[in-house]
């Protein structure tokens, strides 16, 4: 068979490179504006996020505004609750009773039997219900026992083998109302300052609720 041979002379050769540069260089304009739209999107993107973000901090601030402005307070119970809570979240602990968690506010209804408890510290073997007011009354000392202490169990069966104790805490207290818990055996949460203290006798026992 007959070998074919072509010629190319240096200037087809010259004119096939420079076809080629061009060629290439379009494929990198090319790639460059595929990088600069994906960068175009990319700082929308974040430009929308941080505006999402102050949208949504402007209309918070603009929801309390308006709470405030309807005259929406937190009521002395709440500031009482707010006060003890934290507090207790950042010790979990009361003198030398260390505790592992901590609940504000729970409420359980089981069949016909309901009830709302403001404090909950817990342990592996210890269970502390607290009752929190803003100023305690005799009356609501009472309402405590008869009306959340006595139905814990019933609501929280999980805890049925669990010591269980009742605790007060206020900011301040009405006449008679700290010796009748001593008489309880509850543990008395005071304010101390920035903090918080027991009312408790050094070498007091605490009794447990049957």
């Amino acid at each position: 068979m007959e070998n074919l041979h072509t010629n190319i002379t240096i200037e087809q050769l010259q004119g096939m490179m420079a076809d080629l540069i061009v060629s290439q260089r379009e494929t990198d304009r090319k790639f460059q504006d595929t990088d600069q739209k994906f960068q175009n999107i990319e700082n929308l993107l974040s430009f929308n996020f941080h505006c999402s973000e102050k949208i949504y901090q402007r209309t918070d601030n603009q929801i309390q505004a308006m709470l405030q402005e309807f005259g929406y307070r937190k009521n002395e119970k709440e500031v009482a609750e707010d006060f003890f809570y934290t507090i207790l979240t950042k010790t979990m602990s009361l003198e030398n009773l260390q505790f592992d968690f901590i609940d504000m506010n729970i409420r359980r209804k089981r069949n016909n039997t309901e009830a709302e408890y403001d404090i909950i510290l817990y342990n592996h073997y210890k269970v502390l219900v607290i009752e929190v007011k803003y100023n305690f009354r005799i009356d609501q000392l009472r309402t405590f026992y008869d009306k959340r202490l006595k139905k814990f169990r019933t609501l929280f069966p999980e805890y049925k083998d669990y010591k269980l104790f009742g605790g007060i805490a206020a900011l301040s207290y009405e006449k008679d109302v700290i010796e009748e818990a001593k008489r309880f055996g509850f543990y008395i949460l005071t304010q101390n300052n920035e903090s918080i203290k027991l009312a408790n006798e050094t070498d007091f026992e605490p009794n447990e609720i049957k």
